[in-house]
């Protein structure tokens, strides 16, 4: 069961589609951007010993500088 009405559907849709494309995909980005930051910040939290990095790495689940590799310079 909803608890929005089809015409309240009807009218954020059309707002939504009201919208340039491109500004569409800024806010997108935007509300990415900051729900990143607020992930980084709660880990902050939870993890103070841990560099970006590896708070990053850990959101991600996957590491992004190969331990053989991080004490090498280009």
């Amino acid at each position: 069961m909803r608890d929005t009405s089809t015409e309240a559907i009807a009218v954020v849709r059309a707002t939504v589609r009201a919208v340039d494309p491109v500004d569409r995909l800024r806010q997108a980005l935007a509300h990415s951007e900051a729900m990143r930051d607020l992930a980084l910040a709660r880990m902050r939290i939870r993890y103070p010993n841990r560099s970006t990095l590896e708070l990053v790495e850990l959101l991600l689940g996957q590491t992004l500088i190969r331990k053989d590799h991080a004490s090498e310079t280009p």
